[in-house]
């Protein structure tokens, strides 16, 4: 019997035979949602293959001197499903190949050196001949060549779907990468959890009774919303519309829906209702809700925990770490799910979705085979990042009309999806509530109102305008592009209002907890109807339920400027329509900041166009990303270095392909470079590093531990994550000539008490960057 593991305590041993098989089995399992179990079970039985030898039977059981990864165990399992292959298996035979070479790590078909990579893999023949021999231990020759037949019928069932989608041979060779990447994700899922099981000695469970599960939180649900059922003011009554309509919706067949719904039109509920009610009668498997910023996650996953329950729930994003208790099987647990997404309802980020879909890591190429057969509500969609565009939209198009997912695209700033080189194949029947003008007329509890002023304001001016609408309103909230302009605005308004209000900063030069404190207060003293003003950043514009009697916004993108509206008589607290004012702020310096600058040209477009009385209406919106997707039409598949797109890179990969020496070794679509995409591929351009700061008492107590080195570093890590701030090159350059920040052997970063305030968080003066939180 040859092993393929060995237990930590050399008391157990699980031979090839056995992994490869269950590996087979549960891979099968995975691939089954999207129409490809057959091509799973092959994959799983022979992946592991190459351990069928003497070299490695000896190194697993340390009878030689061989280090890890010194024997290619990858290729051989590769080698033998190509060689059996005839003319008409041979296409999925390579499919299956390039899966096997690649289940500890994706790898560029054409490299950058224009090599044939898989060619040169499956070239190799060392302890080939024993291997093939052995084959016959996980499956005979025949066994194999029957399923190699199936798989071969499931692929061309999926490429017959895959023609009906795409327009071009690159969209073509996209889709054929993405379902590798969905193949080889069920693939790394079965590998590591069969090892894990048996190095844990466990066995492998994922028993979720969903069907039970969807009628429990259909029950809670509804409870839930039967209590604002005795409310009978016009905007309690039109959510319940909204709500309705959704309901009703889930009865149809969705590929790619709109929910469009007002800012306060209470979508999050209105959404997991229409997922709900899906689910049950579609038969989906999971729920997913993202969302673009940490500010809209934690309190729509609040909401949504309500009614899964904790059990069925998993919560992923980089602070949430944070939250769980000091326990080290709960943190290796919590770890588990968040690479595995194998619990029901899932609430992530826009940034841990887009990982998912293109990132070169193991960790997130694994868990992307659990959005098939799901339900994927996408919250506050146009927050997209403009260069992830083409390649998003195409990834849409393949997770709904190939692997089943309905996917709902939800937000009162709906982005255009059909007017973009690769446009989202939206449904005919595209939304979910129906016609929405009446939700829009109603939740119109704002007025928009462009800056008067052609040249703009300098700070000084600024801050009299801000002064003089707080004083006719006795609140005002004031949202700009920049944290350097934050500070400056709320420096000049502190000045003229002194002590006659609260006046507040909000930028994330403060950490986590510094903001979800500041807000919390910011609630009670709007609550309370206090004189307040607050001075923020864009963190608040999304997801954040916070109501001012007026709005102050620097000039933006329209859907930002529609965003902030949102903050503003949110749940109708006056009968009047309350002002959302635009100014221009002559001194605010962008910097890097190019898609700010390009959205506020568009902006200021149709402002001065005078088109759309309501400028918040979904027509004036719709516009607005027709005309920011003409103009920047060249930046949306993701340029990179070397006049290349990582589009590209994920597609026919072009430049390298045609310089290839002998191309007809390789089709063109099959020749993807997903390492070099994988390993560029950032959703935001943030060079920054987190340094922890001395927030409060607990931030200090966790900073003495870390110091010390008398603590579990993992957990007390985690812990700190709430305390962090991410600072750009510039400003850690400046803060480290201060002396202001001091490193630690674990290569965590603290900062001086002295430099952080209690107002505005780090006390240096920052760059014109705002770092976005996922």
């Amino acid at each position: 019997m040859f092993a393929a593991h060995i237990s930590y305590d050399k008391q157990h041993e699980q031979s090839v035979q056995d992994h490869c098989l269950a590996v087979a089995k549960t891979c099968a399992e995975y691939c089954t949602l999207f129409n490809a179990e057959n091509i799973g079970r092959l994959c799983g039985l022979l992946h592991d293959a190459g351990k069928l030898c003497v070299d490695f039977d000896d190194y697993i059981r340390e009878k030689n001197s061989m280090r890890r990864g010194s024997i290619d165990h990858s290729y051989a399992g590769a080698k033998y499903i190509t060689e059996i292959a005839n003319n008409n298996t041979l296409v999925v035979a390579r499919l299956i190949a390039r899966v096997i070479i690649s289940h500890h790590g994706i790898h560029d078909w054409v490299d950058e050196d224009c090599r044939d990579y898989f060619n040169i893999r499956i070239a190799n023949n060392e302890r080939y001949e024993e291997i093939k021999n052995n084959i016959h231990l996980i499956a005979s020759e025949e066994e194999i060549s029957v399923l190699l037949d199936k798989a071969t019928k499931e692929y061309f069932e999926i490429k017959q779907k895959i023609k009906g989608i795409y327009k071009s041979k690159e969209e073509a060779a996209f889709y054929l990468g993405l379902l590798e990447r969905m193949i080889e994700s069920a693939l790394i899922d079965a590998d590591r959890s069969d090892t894990a099981a048996f190095m844990g000695n466990i066995e492998m469970s994922e028993s979720y009774d969903e069907k039970k599960l969807w009628k429990e939180m259909q029950h809670r649900l509804q409870h839930k919303l039967d209590k604002f059922s005795e409310r009978t003011d016009i905007i309690s009554l039109q959510r319940k519309s909204i709500s309705d309509r959704c309901a009703a919706f889930s009865a149809k067949d969705v590929h790619i829906c709109r929910m469009i719904v007002p800012t306060g039109g209470g979508k999050t509920l209105s959404s997991l209702r229409f997922a709900i009610k899906y689910c049950i009668k579609h038969g989906t498997n999971k729920i997913f809700y993202t969302a673009p910023f940490m500010s809209v996650l934690e309190q729509s996953s609040n909401e949504i925990r309500d009614i899964a329950y904790d059990e069925n729930f998993t919560e992923h994003h980089s602070n949430a770490l944070a939250e769980i208790d000091d326990d080290d099987d709960e943190y290796k647990d919590y770890e588990l799910h968040t690479e595995r997404w194998d619990k029901p309802v899932i609430a992530t980020t826009m940034v841990q979705l887009l990982n998912t879909f293109f990132l070169g890591k193991n960790s997130s190429i694994r868990r992307f085979h659990r959005l098939a057969k799901s339900v994927l509500i996408i919250d506050e969609v146009q927050s997209l990042p403009l260069k992830c565009v083409n390649m998003f939209y195409l990834a849409l198009n393949f997770i709904s009309y190939i692997c089943g997912t309905a996917v709902v695209l939800c937000t009162a700033t709906q982005p255009a999806t059909d007017d973009v080189k690769y446009p989202i194949l939206i449904d005919k029947e595209d939304s979910v509530t129906g016609d929405y003008r009446k939700d829009f007329e109603i939740f119109q509890r704002t007025e928009i109102i462009p800056f008067k002023e052609p040249y703009g304001y300098s700070y000084a001016e600024a801050s009299e305008f801000c002064v003089e609408k707080y004083r006719q309103n006795n609140n005002l909230l004031v949202i700009v592009n920049t944290k350097s302009s934050a500070l400056k605005l709320f420096t000049l308004i502190k000045e003229k209002v002194g002590s006659t209000a609260v006046i507040m900063h909000l930028s994330t030069n403060m950490c986590p907890q510094h903001r979800r404190e500041k807000i919390e207060l910011l609630r009670l003293l709007l609550k309370e109807e206090k004189p307040v003003i607050c001075v923020t950043t864009q963190l608040i514009e999304a997801g954040v339920d916070i109501s001012f009697k007026c709005v102050v916004r620097s000039i933006a993108g329209l859907d930002n400027i529609v965003q902030a509206a949102g903050r503003c008589n949110r749940h109708g607290e006056s009968e009047e329509k309350c002002p959302v004012y635009i100014v221009r702020l002559k001194e605010e310096r962008l910097g890097n900041l190019k898609e700010i600058a390009a959205a506020q040209d568009i902006t200021q477009h149709i402002t001065e166009y005078g088109k759309y009385d309501d400028l918040s209406s979904p027509q004036a919106v719709s516009e607005y990303f027709r005309m920011l997707y003409d103009k920047e039409a060249g930046n949306l598949s993701y340029p990179v270095p070397g006049h290349e797109t990582l589009l590209n890179y994920l597609a026919l990969n072009k430049k390298r392909y045609e310089m290839l020496p002998n191309p007809k070794t390789c089709s063109p679509l099959e020749s993807q470079a997903f390492k070099t995409a994988g390993s560029l591929f950032k959703f935001i351009d943030n060079n920054t590093r987190d340094v922890i700061v001395p927030y409060n008492n607990e931030a200090k107590k966790l900073i003495n531990e870390l110091e010390s080195g008398k603590c579990n570093i993992t957990n007390t890590l985690r812990k700190v994550q709430k305390y962090m701030v991410s600072v750009y090159n510039g400003m850690e350059k400046k803060l480290y000539e201060s002396h202001a920040i001091r490193d630690l052997p674990i290569g965590a970063v603290i900062l001086d008490s002295t430099y952080y305030n209690d107002e505005y968080g780090v006390d240096l003066e920052e760059s014109e960057k705002e770092v976005m939180i996922f």
